[in-house]
């Protein structure tokens, strides 16, 4: 099983210090990750510490995104993801509400944060208390918050 990973999701986890997490729940020891992707993270001040924790990502370069990836929508990280996930059957891990609906209408196997979440509860690898400070991390130091149908959906016993 191959991973590829958009800037937001591992920038996501980076900083809530779950990157981690990704090993764990798929069984894998090498992330993908396309050179667009580590363009946009090296705007990030957390960058060089993140280059220095996180040693199983592999960089890819994608040369070319076909055009019926190209989109204004999107970001080129997130097109050259999509372009190598449809291309090696990669499994797309996002945080971007359009550009999962994007790849998923292209026919990429697409895992935003949430159900990345979801599916590390339901596999017993973290647990309720682990959620909520998940839930509270996310909103301290990445700004995310969560409506309370999804804080139901991610807490519920």
């Amino acid at each position: 099983m191959r991973l590829v990973c958009d800037t937001d999701f591992l920038s996501t986890l980076y900083k809530i210090e779950r990157i981690g997490l990704i090993y764990e729940v798929f069984g894998v020891d090498t992330i993908y990750v396309t050179q667009a992707v580590m363009n946009e993270l090296a705007k990030a001040p957390f960058f060089y510490d993140f280059i220095r924790k996180t040693e199983k990502i592999e960089r890819v370069v994608v040369d070319e995104v076909p055009s019926h990836i190209q989109s204004t929508m999107l970001g080129p990280g997130e097109m050259h993801s999509i372009s190598y996930a449809l291309k090696t059957g990669s499994i797309f891990l996002f945080n971007d509400k359009k550009a999962g609906e994007f790849a998923e209408e292209l026919g990429v196997v697409v895992l935003d944060i949430i159900s990345f979440l979801i599916v590390c509860r339901e596999i017993g690898i973290i647990g309720l208390n682990d959620i909520e400070h998940i839930i509270e991390l996310l909103k301290q130091r990445d700004y995310m918050e969560f409506d309370e149908e999804t804080k139901k959906m991610l807490l519920r016993k």
